[in-house]
């Protein structure tokens, strides 16, 4: 049997040292330095750069010119858009004989706040239809009372006057007076008349037939078919219109009734056509018996 008496150094070193060692990638990404190499520019470069840069913007400037000198981009046509016969023929006459010329150049911002001052105009979109053409959407104020003035008038929420009417032409709206006019007071006035109405639903409110706010923070309200004033105050105007419909049975020997003052709370003060004003206590001992 051989025998090796004089091994290799290798094999004669510790046993941690004769194992084998395996090989593990760092895990840190190791940087690598990359040649960069300088570039010079040369005058040629810079020059032909600067050319081509102007050539763009020259070219931009020669179509924008043209585009807005360009004929087929006049404005043409104008398309309207509204429910009322009257509010497009006074839009059309207003574009009448006006040239806009060219469509790029139009202001449609400028054009919106013109017609925006149009007494039937609440809202209005206008839009460009390449490439010569208006579109005006028109979204008008909505009538929902007849003011008494000199003459009767169809007036808006915000008690724009929308357009003369003879009184037969009131369309069932509740009339509003006032004996001074609306010469003082006018929006309050128009104000206070709109919140006594959206106190009352649709139902009731279609029963009123005049508001009148002749007194400062007071609303007079007369019904359809009925010769009562109810004076209501400047508030709870649909409450109080109940407290009386719940008296009324009581109420009827006095009939008919000039007036009903309701402005005081658990109290009414009448006026029958008949008879001098009467004081009702509806929770009295009196008004027991």
């Amino acid at each position: 049997m051989a025998v090796n008496l004089n091994p290799a150094l290798k094999y004669r070193t510790e046993p941690l040292l004769s194992k084998t060692f395996q090989f593990k990638r760092r895990r840190e990404k190791i940087k690598t330095k990359k040649i960069q190499r300088k570039i010079r520019l040369k005058f040629i470069h810079i020059l032909l750069t600067f050319l081509f840069l102007g050539g763009i913007f020259f070219l931009i400037q020669q179509i924008y010119l043209f585009l807005i000198s360009w004929d087929h981009l006049d404005v043409k046509g104008i398309e309207i858009a509204s429910k009322r016969a009257v509010v497009k023929e006074e839009i059309q006459e207003f574009f009448k004989g006006k040239n806009f010329g060219n469509i790029l150049l139009l202001d449609i911002g400028l054009l919106q706040e013109l017609l925006e001052g149009h007494r039937w105009v609440e809202n209005i979109c206008v839009r460009k239809i390449f490439p010569s053409s208006l579109r005006i959407e028109i979204r008008e104020r909505t009538p929902v009372a007849v003011l008494k003035k000199e003459n009767f008038y169809l007036i808006d929420k915000e008690g724009i006057l929308l357009e003369k009417i003879n009184f037969q032409e009131n369309q069932g709206l509740p009339l509003l007076v006032d004996s001074n006019n609306f010469k003082k007071d006018y929006k309050d006035k128009i104000a206070l008349a709109w919140e006594c109405l959206e106190s009352f639903i649709p139902s009731e409110r279609k029963k009123v037939e005049i508001l009148d706010l002749t007194d400062y923070e007071n609303v007079t309200l007369k019904l359809k078919g009925s010769e009562t004033n109810f004076i209501l105050g400047a508030e709870q105007f649909s409450q109080k219109l109940k407290i009386f419909q719940k008296w009324h049975s009581r109420l009827e020997k006095y009939e008919p009734l000039e007036y009903v003052d309701l402005r005081f709370q658990d109290r009414l003060y009448i006026k029958s056509q008949k008879s001098t004003i009467q004081d009702l206590f509806p929770n009295s001992e009196k008004e027991a018996r």
